[in-house]
């Protein structure tokens, strides 16, 4: 018997869907599907027979139901907590050369591009939402050849071809089928996923399957699935299952393999792996231990809440049967009820009998109050929300320090769900620059932020100029950042150390508490000087200008010579290095001062006997013979500076390569 996803294409499909069958009985035997399902409809308010009204139950309607939704505060303060952290993205090279650099600044670009303009933050911060209600989140990022800009047509069929891009969607947890029997989510070697998509988009694109798509039920047809997770379970639809396995490349399966399929008879693709990893990315805020399903403490919080609209419920039917006020009348008492209308009336009757009183059934008794607390609070202990972050802080907590402190205790509680969202955001980041490496073979323009958050065009980019790029990396801000007073902070300690140059640098830490604008100029500068050594260390000649940061390519420059292999002052390669570095020390001296000022670098002064300015005649001594003519013997040479005997043992100078 040979491995499942080595079959025929019939075969495998016949065991996959065998297999999602079985999974999905599973879970609803172990209880584990009932769980997310309750933990959806208390999230949307789904409690009672009239959900978000009062509703009535009892025998004859005379218990009131009333729904305080906590359950949906607390997980929507989980996900605000998890998902407003800024977080930054840094791309990471295999090498640290100028074209890597140049590759890690366009992925940086790229990252941002794709995060911000395609909304990248939507799914995750989707993703992270179900994780926390449903136990488990998912984003699918993969590639769509027709996506994108038209850049030619088929010269054939005249069917147009398009750049192709990037796609995200978020998958259901009913909707992302693997191995129940790994123990650890790394480890899954294959993942099924279903989608809906239009038939008719389909029928367009697979003609061939045209009879056998339209008899294919529609999405309105499942029916557990519609009565659980949507509120109109009997809305027609056009969108038909479709399902897509995954299989990354192992010993057994060389190439890995890609089928995508609507039914047992109906196989529309089947092909190699084309991506690397499964493009399938989960983010859970625990895991059940031994098992790759995930976990949330909501589904902790499910009985309290039921116990607290419980107790709601109690004191409301209490308050509204019996909140018009009674008036007990002994028998006999001969009083006219009309006298007990309105105030200021005279009321006759037999004080003998007895005199009205007001009959008080609205109280409740303390206890159930007390413990409606109680229960509130046990909620915001198990989930970590305590009640500063939640807005209503205790009355013995009046200092704004004790207040930061409880909050950030909320933070490391969740700081588990933080770690995994971190995860996903990094292994999401390298598939984006993996895939646009992988198939982004049309050069593209890549529009990337710029300088102060401005946009600006980037060069034409194609898969070869991401090609040194090996892995994403997310770092997350300092909370300080994300306060006007932090930043404000922030910013004015950068300014009194000197690190803001200019008053947009000030105001652009100031608004966005960013400090990308501060570091764009110095990455690309040194980018630039790495350049610059490797071409020295292969002799060639690079210029000197007058506007470079002579200061720092001397000193960048200076590095290629601490090698002792690179000792020796006549290796041309040694004299290149020198030769440039003491072009740099002349502009030092030459150019403008006041050029050299504007830039903020320290101008030289000449120095002692040094050459004179090529623009002004030099003082030729009269007795000096005319430039190309012999010098007599008998001439007597006006005296030169005696110069000072080297050490003993010393090499000559650098830059100076002796004559053969």
């Amino acid at each position: 018997m040979r491995y499942f996803a080595a079959e025929k294409a019939a075969d495998t499909v016949n065991i996959l869907l065998k297999r999602a069958n079985d999974w999905f009985s599973h879970l609803y035997r172990n209880g584990y599907f009932n769980k997310i399902q309750k933990s959806w409809r208390f999230y949307h308010g789904q409690y009672y027979n009239n959900p978000h009204g009062i509703g009535y139950s009892g025998e004859y309607g005379e218990y009131s139901t009333l729904a305080i939704n906590h359950y949906r505060n607390i997980a929507d303060l989980m996900s605000t907590l998890i998902t407003n952290t800024r977080v930054t993205f840094k791309a990471r090279s295999v090498n640290t050369d100028s074209k890597s650099i140049i590759q890690t600044d366009l992925a940086d670009g790229l990252l941002d591009y794709y995060i911000k303009q395609k909304r990248v933050d939507k799914y995750v911060q989707q993703a992270v939402k179900q994780a926390i209600v449903l136990g488990a989140g998912y984003v699918k990022v993969e590639w769509n050849p027709t996506s994108g800009e038209i850049y030619d047509y088929h010269p054939e069929t005249n069917s147009p071809l398009y750049e192709g891009d990037i796609e995200f969607s978020n998958l259901d947890v009913q909707d992302v089928i693997f191995d129940p029997n790994k123990g650890n989510n790394a480890n899954h070697q294959w993942v099924l996923t279903r989608t809906w998509k239009n038939k008719y988009d389909l029928i367009a694109k697979f003609p061939e399957f045209e009879e056998k798509i339209k008899e294919l039920p529609t999405k309105d047809k499942y029916i557990q699935y519609k009565q659980e997770f949507e509120f109109i379970i009997n809305s027609q639809t056009d969108d038909i299952a479709v399902y897509e396995f995954f299989h990354v490349k192992t010993e057994t399966l060389p190439e890995g393999r890609y089928i995508m399929f609507l039914s047992e008879d109906i196989v529309l693709i089947d092909m190699e792996m084309p991506y690397r990893k499964l493009p399938v990315f989960r983010v859970v805020p625990s895991e059940v231990m031994g098992t790759s399903f995930g976990y949330t403490p909501m589904f902790d919080l499910l009985p309290i809440q039921e116990a607290v609209n419980n107790l709601y419920s109690t004191i409301y039917t209490n308050q509204i049967t019996f909140g018009v006020q009674n008036i007990f009348v002994p028998r006999g008492a001969d009083i006219n009820i009309k006298a007990l209308e309105d105030g200021l009336n005279i009321i006759e009757g037999n004080l003998a009998a007895g005199k009205p009183e007001p009959i008080n059934f609205t109280q409740t008794a303390p206890e159930i109050f007390r413990f409606v607390e109680m229960l509130k609070k046990e909620m915001e202990t198990i989930s970590g929300m305590n009640s500063v972050v939640r807005g209503d802080p205790e009355a013995s907590i009046r200092s704004g320090s004790a207040m930061a402190l409880i909050q950030s205790m909320a933070l490391q509680y969740i700081s588990n769900l933080q770690a995994q969202y971190v995860f996903m955001l990094e292994d999401i980041g390298t598939a984006i620059i993996t895939l646009l490496r992988d198939f982004a073979a049309i050069p593209r323009v890549a529009i990337i932020a710029g300088k102060s958050n401005q946009d600006y065009v980037k060069r034409e980019f194609s898969s070869d100029d991401l090609d040194t790029i090996d892995r994403v990396i997310v770092e997350i801000a300092n909370p300080v950042s994300a306060t006007t007073a932090g930043r404000f902070q922030m910013a004015t300690d950068l300014l009194q150390y000197q690190l803001l140059k200019t008053p947009e640098d000030f105001f652009t830490v100031l608004d966005s508490g960013q400090l990308k604008s501060l570091t764009e100029d110095p990455v690309r500068n040194n980018a630039f000087i790495k350049k610059e050594n490797e071409m020295l260390v292969t002799g060639q000649a690079v210029p000197v200008l007058a506007t470079d940061d002579h200061v720092l390519h001397i000193r960048k420059h200076k590095a290629l010579l601490d090698d002792p292999e690179r000792r020796d002052p006549y290796d041309p390669i040694v004299a290149n290095i020198t030769e440039h570095i003491i072009e740099h020390v002349n502009q030092l001296r030459q150019v403008d001062p006041g050029l050299l000022t504007v830039l903020g670098i320290q101008p030289l002064p000449p120095a002692q006997g040094s050459q004179p300015n090529p623009q002004e005649p030099a003082d030729v001594p009269a007795s000096a013979p005319p430039v190309g003519e012999e010098i007599d013997p008998n001439t007597t040479l006006p005296d030169m500076p005696s110069m000072p005997n080297p050490p003993e043992g010393s090499t000559p100078p650098a830059n100076f390569i002796p004559q053969e």
